[in-house]
């Protein structure tokens, strides 16, 4: 399980960097978000993937989508000549970073301990605990990261809308 969640987190980046269209890109870090919830469900933390499909591939997706559809700025880039080797030399390229990144993986003294023996478990977390550690000791941080996110929305609706 842990191949196929991995695999769709990767399809799923690698598919958001190689989109020009703006709303596919947004559909495929949705795609790569919900294999991140997956890898958290195979770490027993069910409440980490659901905040992760909520919040993230939720709210954060939704919201970028929504201003890249409210601000409709985009200019298309006009096609360039086609440069076939360039595009065969970073395919080597990312194969053998590819190929370098399996071979340490696969060789990890952690990896192998982790085959040797079943891992313990880890500690239960609750909607109730993450509520009352988010809104009691971190409220100052939550309210902060609020209104940046908010103050950033402003802010790129202000450099594209000149005409406000």
């Amino acid at each position: 399980m842990f191949l196929i969640f991995a695999l769709i987190t990767l399809v799923g980046a690698v598919a958001l960097v190689l989109q020009r269209n703006l709303v596919v890109a947004g559909l495929c870090l949705v795609l790569s978000f919900m294999g991140v919830a997956g890898l958290f469900l195979l770490l027993l933390n069910p409440v980490a993937a659901a905040l992760q499909i909520i919040v993230y591939s939720g709210a954060i997706v939704v919201l970028l989508l929504f201003v890249i559809m409210l601000l409709n700025e985009h200019q298309e880039e006009p096609a360039q000549k086609a440069r076939p080797l360039q595009r065969w030399v970073s395919a080597a390229v990312i194969l053998v970073l590819g190929a370098g990144v399996v071979k340490l993986v696969a060789g990890s003294p952690v990896l192998r301990r982790l085959g040797g023996g079943s891992a313990p478990a880890p500690p239960a977390m609750t909607l109730g605990g993450l509520g009352d550690a988010l809104f009691s000791g971190h409220l100052l941080g939550f309210e902060v990261a609020g209104l940046l996110l908010l103050a950033a929305m402003v802010g790129a609706v202000a450099l594209v809308k000149r005409d406000l």
